[in-house]
């Protein structure tokens, strides 16, 4: 009985994966930091290193409607690797909404993190103040949101809302985000907005990008941040890129409406091993900072 009882389990279990489809992706980073702003006492080079791994899942029902969701499993170097909380999404002819640990509609705009550089892909020109985005830390139920997207013919059309607390009926302290972006041969441009970004009153977060792309090897853009309540201001980005002989050559300067803030630069090289990336840069910050680094990212 035991044995017809497990034969039959796994029969429905092969039944209903041959309708489904469950993949796993994700992204590994490893190297150096060294950071000179270091407080004394504080090495000032470090070893980093993030792993990512996605868990999806969805199928496709017989009216061609998509329902699927996600997890996240991560490590990223802090002394704690944790799962995420669970996005559930339903797509169809262009639209998808999706619930629970969802992406925001600020965070998910193009062309905001184009001046990443480095192996840890990272910029002063990227926005540096508050907002919500698809949660890769530990399980927590009281923060849900929900996000709806649509897209057609070069258009991106986004918007999301997330609660803070929802068990919290006086708990009005909640963020909404708006945003677009629509591509049109070698240009792009792209506008997001969010209110109460993070949760936090007073806090309102503005993007606006263009970029331009020359050729299949080269690309320019012009970002501007409003970053809400953050003590950097108002940002202002140009960026660009270049790739020659499997080598890609970036850099970004960054301005900040702060009295007395410098203007931030970096400079980065990253070189393809055939399926991952060796990559450095280096950065100069908003008090004159230096701040460096170098490794190997990966995706798969």
């Amino acid at each position: 009985m035991k044995k017809i009882l497990l034969s039959t389990t796994l029969l429905a279990l092969t039944a209903g994966a041959a309708a489904a489809e469950v993949t796993l992706s994700g992204s590994g980073r490893f190297g150096l930091i060294y950071d000179d702003s270091a407080a004394v006492g504080e090495s000032s080079t470090m070893l980093a290193y993030r792993l990512r791994i996605n868990v999806d899942a969805k199928f496709e029902a017989d009216n061609g409607v998509t329902y699927g969701g996600r997890i996240r499993f991560q490590d990223d170097n802090n002394g704690q690797a944790y799962f995420s909380p669970a996005m559930l999404y339903v797509e169809a002819s262009g639209v998808r909404v999706e619930v629970g640990n969802a992406n925001t509609a600020i965070d998910s705009v193009a062309l905001m993190y184009n001046p990443e550089i480095g192996f840890t892909e990272s910029s002063y020109g990227d926005p540096l103040g508050a907002f919500f985005s698809f949660s890769s830390g530990p399980y927590n139920d009281e923060r849900v949101g929900i996000y709806a997207a649509y897209s057609y013919a070069g258009v991106n059309l986004k918007a999301s809302y997330v609660q803070t607390n929802q068990y919290d009926s006086t708990d009005d302290a909640n963020e909404t985000s708006i945003a677009a972006d629509y591509s049109m041969g070698q240009f792009t441009v792209a506008a997001a907005y969010a209110d109460k970004g993070a949760g936090i009153v007073g806090n309102y977060i503005t993007f606006v990008g263009v970029a331009y792309a020359i050729n299949d090897a080269a690309n320019v853009g012009l970002n501007y941040n409003d970053n809400g309540l953050a003590a950097v201001g108002k940002t202002t980005t140009i960026y660009g890129n270049y790739t020659t002989n499997g080598i890609t050559f970036a850099g970004y300067v960054t301005d900040s409406d702060v009295d007395g803030a410098d203007t931030a630069y970096g400079l980065g090289a990253s070189y393809d091993l055939g399926g991952a990336t060796l990559a450095g840069a280096i950065h100069s910050g908003f008090a004159g900072e230096t701040w460096a680094d170098l490794g190997v990212r990966m995706s798969f």
